[in-house]
């Protein structure tokens, strides 16, 4: 009887996919080395002025952030993603610019260039983004961590919903894990909230699906209470974050 082969060719559908699979969970994951854990977007200043107070205020904040996003920064990321699809990454300068201009302090904008560069650097290193796609990422004037996410899914073949899926799990695991350094919240109270965020990111994902089809004219940022907050942030006494 012949031995039964373990290998598994390189270029079969099975590793492709695998491939892709790998990559998302790696885009997704809290220890990709950029200094995402460094950054609270907001939250340290919104828990040291008692807007989030404990668990049910941490819901609520998230909430309300993935409700905008459909609107502002998960669109921007879809029509990023979408004008690589199209074969135009010569737009990649516009929507990077309207992400970096979209961040309202200068907290917000360092944190999207420092993990913006850092992420570009890892995708280069790992040969994730070559030829043109390099060139253009490596010609941004700082380059946006939303911009360089979008181009890593892109180029692993990581399909438009998948990615979305992948860029609304990073932001919301990445703020539960700030809020258990800020509040009194154990890990097990921490997945349960990542699942009850479950229904939420599909719906923001949906949203900004729909909105995607306006093209750009649906795009807005508005969130003057975290534009307040993040400003605070940057004269706040004591603080274990950088933003």
């Amino acid at each position: 009887m012949a031995p039964h082969k373990t290998s598994v060719d390189q270029n079969s559908p099975t590793s492709q996919g695998s491939a892709s699979i790998q990559a998302l969970i790696r885009l997704s994951s809290a220890s990709l080395p950029i200094g995402g854990y460094s950054y609270s977007q907001g939250l340290e200043s919104a828990v040291a002025h008692g807007r989030v107070d404990g668990l049910q205020g941490l819901r609520e904040w998230l909430s309300s952030s993935l409700t905008i996003w459909p609107k502002s920064d998960a669109l921007l990321w879809a029509l990023s993603f979408q004008t690589l699809v199209d074969g135009r990454p010569d737009q990649l300068g516009r929507f990077n610019q309207i992400h970096w201009a979209s961040r309202d302090s200068a907290e917000l904008r360092t944190e999207a260039e420092q993990m913006g560069w850092s992420l570009v650097r890892l995708l280069v290193d790992l040969g994730w983004v070559t030829g043109s796609l390099q060139r253009q990422l490596q010609d941004l004037h700082p380059p946006t961590f939303l911009v360089a996410h979008a181009s890593a899914c892109w180029s692993q073949g990581i399909d438009l919903n998948t990615g979305l899926v992948s860029f609304c799990f990073a932001f919301i695991e990445g703020q539960v894990q700030a809020a258990q350094k800020l509040l009194p919240i154990g890990q097990a109270a921490a997945q349960r909230l990542l699942c009850e965020m479950q229904p939420r990111i599909d719906l923001c994902i949906e949203e900004t699906l729909e909105a995607l089809v306006q093209g750009e004219s649906a795009l807005h940022t508005s969130a003057p209470l975290h534009a307040i907050l993040c400003a605070r942030h940057e004269f706040q006494y004591s603080r274990l974050f950088r933003s």
